[in-house]
């Protein structure tokens, strides 16, 4: 057998035994109490938010709007999930371990790709379930929560290349929680709040990333009030065109961008970071 051609079934064995490690913890114990707690959180402010945003000419509850855009907008935690194992891989050395295994660094960036997908799924598919049994939504058909869950892991993988672009430039505590920060913003003002009501930067930021796209199209799927989007209407066709985008050139651009990253991964980096969180935690 040629060994070039079973190279792509190679790596996509080890991706997918690393995912199935790394999904693992998150689906059990701690893990899936943490998952519970975010999608309960989610729920309960949606509840509880019966009423519509004053000033925005809004007949649609907000935690309706809310719990509608978390169906597709919970993607956004793809890149803050991908920033949190980068950094924990970092520290504890892993990213050093696989940048000299043959086809490492790509099989690391499958593995992680399939591992946060699957995961924020999960957590999709539990908050559409849940809006449609605990929130005032119209009861989607069969037809509507398909398209929804298609949205859903489509905005997901969107975002996973913007959580690797992100993450390179994590090297310790200070760089990972400013990149919490930032995928929060992003999240936010994505997804939790109209963006119409927000500056017109960060309209024209959010316009080219997935993180709006993908509770945009929830919202059009579930909702159909359009007073929470960028120019007061819906564009479906092209918040579709921008997750395909950011697929097709985002996963395009990852594998040299992840090769670069792992050729800074040396034994001596890897102990001056850890002798500098080690002082910065006091230990």
């Amino acid at each position: 057998m040629n060994p070039n051609r079973s190279l792509p079934l190679s790596v996509l064995r080890a991706a997918a035994r690393q995912a199935y490690g790394d999904l693992r913890p998150n689906l059990m114990g701690a893990g899936a109490t943490s998952i519970l707690f975010a999608v309960a959180a989610i729920l309960v402010v949606s509840r509880i938010s019966d009423g519509p945003l004053q000033g925005f000419g809004s007949s649609s509850a907000f935690g309706t709007m809310l719990a509608a855009s978390c169906v597709g907008g919970f993607a956004s935690l793809v890149m803050m999930q991908i920033g949190a194992e980068t950094y924990t891989d970092r520290i504890g050395g892993a990213l050093l371990r696989v940048r000299i295994l043959p086809h490492g660094p790509l099989t690391w960036a499958i593995g992680k790709t399939l591992s946060t997908v699957a995961l924020v799924a999960v957590m999709q598919a539990m908050i559409l379930l849940g809006a449609v049994l605990f929130i005032p939504i119209a009861t989607p058909a069969t037809g509507t929560a398909l398209l929804c869950l298609l949205l859903a892991a489509l905005a997901s993988l969107a975002c996973a290349p913007l959580g690797f672009f992100l993450s390179v430039f994590i090297r310790g505590v200070y760089s990972y929680m400013v990149n919490t920060v930032i995928c929060l913003a992003l999240f936010v003002a994505g997804c939790c709040y109209p963006t119409s009501a927000l500056p017109g930067w960060v309209q024209g930021i959010q316009t080219v990333l997935p993180t709006y796209w993908s509770g945009h199209l929830t919202r059009w799927a579930l909702v159909g009030d359009p007073y929470w989007e960028i120019g007061g209407s819906f564009h479906p066709a092209l918040g579709f065109g921008v997750l395909l985008a950011w697929i097709i050139i985002g996963f395009g651009l990852v594998p040299p961008v992840i090769r670069r990253s792992f050729r800074k991964e040396t034994i001596g980096g890897l102990n001056r970071t850890q002798s500098t969180i080690r002082s910065q935690t006091g230990l």
